[in-house]
């Protein structure tokens, strides 16, 4: 495997991360600010719920939090497999 192959996941997983951050905190801060029924919640393009109650908004917004973390700990799981492999080669 090149050492460009090597990056495309943990980088992918990164903005992947990034990205359900962001959504998270997007949603944390859309919670109080609700009208009508609910919110729809949409991530990279697919509808996760059309219509998620005011009260359930923050524990979506954990679970994207959550997602996030298992993103990073996969990135860098990768990377120290990689690394530890590269080594062993070198």
């Amino acid at each position: 495997m090149t050492s460009i192959f090597r990056w495309i996941l943990p980088v992918t997983l990164i903005l992947f991360a990034v990205l359900l951050f962001y959504k998270g905190i997007e949603l944390w801060y859309v919670r109080t600010n609700v009208d009508g029924d609910g919110i729809g919640v949409h991530f990279l393009g697919f509808e996760i719920n059309d219509r998620v109650n005011a009260k359930n908004i923050p524990a979506y917004a954990i679970g994207f939090f959550i997602s996030c973390i298992v993103a990073v700990i996969g990135s860098a799981a990768y990377l120290k497999t990689n690394i530890k492999n590269s080594k062993k080669a070198g």
